[in-house]
């Protein structure tokens, strides 16, 4: 895993800018929240983490290395996205090693790595699966599997939950926050759900209007608002966060 630093990023669309000089460090192993209302720049940030977006100012680094330029191929990093986006001509345990495939690695190691994540998810039995046959979580659970097949330097998941009901992301935000903790992942978690960052991140970052509001443990946002905004958004729909267990 690696360390990342977003140094002063700023990245504008014609007049608009979407994120305002914006800089935070994640560092090896832990995973930071970003967090805020739709438009705010949140998904912005992790584009330009993930090589998607080149900032128009400011830098990114993994470890020492300057990756602002560098095209996402050659980053190293893991994607998990909210549309889960499944290869539905492979199998399940095909789609997991998809990335191992076009990196060279032999069809053993491929198919040992696939069943090994695919087990540690609780859906081993499906690796023969289409995997359009799977429940969104199910789908989820392997979009995850293939994301972390490649044992990227930085794991990047950009609501990975949404569209899920109720009952199945708490599920898979408890499984899948211990997940990562036991591996040690480095990772960007971008979401607007309040829950899912109390819960799942170590730290959090809140954005609004393209610019960090402040950053901090969730118990330091939740109980320590720097801003009105943190403040009002935080305890948006979670008044007392009755589910946070510090």
């Amino acid at each position: 895993m690696a360390r990342v630093t977003i140094d002063s990023i700023r990245k504008r669309y014609g007049e608009t800018t979407a994120v305002d000089g914006v800089s935070l460090t994640v560092d090896d192993g832990e995973i930071v929240g970003v967090l805020g209302p739709s438009g705010c720049g949140k998904t912005t940030t992790l584009r330009a983490v993930a090589g998607f977006e080149t900032p128009n100012a400011g830098t990114v680094a993994f470890d020492d290395r300057d990756v602002t330029n560098v095209p996402p191929e050659n980053r190293n990093v893991g994607l998990v996205f909210q549309e889960y986006a499944l290869f539905d001509n492979m199998t399940v345990r095909e789609n997991v090693a998809f990335g191992l495939k076009m990196r060279g690695v032999g069809t053993a190691e491929r198919r040992d790595r696939a069943d090994e994540l695919l087990e540690m998810l609780g859906i081993g039995g499906m690796a023969a699966r289409d995997p359009t046959t799977l429940s969104g979580g199910q789908q989820q659970r392997v979009g995850l599997a293939r994301a972390l097949a490649i044992e990227p330097s930085v794991l990047l998941l950009d609501e990975p939950m949404t569209g899920l009901d109720a009952k199945l992301k708490a599920r898979l935000r408890d499984e899948v926050g211990e997940l990562l903790s036991a591996l040690d992942v480095t990772g960007l978690y971008v979401t607007h759900d309040q829950e899912e960052a109390m819960l799942m991140c170590d730290r959090i970052a809140v954005m609004n209007d393209g610019r960090l509001e402040q950053v901090g443990t969730p118990r330091e946002v939740y109980e320590s608002p720097a801003t009105e905004f943190v403040s009002e958004f935080v305890s948006l729909d979670a008044p007392e966060l009755p589910f946070v267990q510090w």
